[in-house]
């Protein structure tokens, strides 16, 4: 587990994760997502599977079929939800 702070432009605020390293990636966006949503207290407008995770600091969209842990991605990560 790794903990990572993401970003969501689209409410403009952050949250700390702690996220499994090796699970793939589009399993966890679903699962960010929802915890945010609930912790916000809204719903999620649109279809999960078209957000996208992106690490801040390499300014790259992560391929939803990897995982964190291929990207060496670790504590202290930023991500950006979009």
């Amino acid at each position: 587990m790794i903990m990572a702070d993401v970003y969501v432009p689209s409410i403009g605020r952050q949250y700390d994760f702690s996220l499994d390293e090796q699970a793939v990636i589009a399993q966890l966006i679903p699962e960010i997502a929802e915890v945010i949503c609930q912790k916000e207290n809204c719903t999620l407008g649109g279809d999960p599977e078209d957000l996208m995770l992106c690490l801040l600091d390499d300014r790259q969209i992560l391929d939803s079929s990897r995982s964190l842990g291929s990207y060496h991605i670790g504590n202290g990560s930023s991500l950006i939800l979009v």
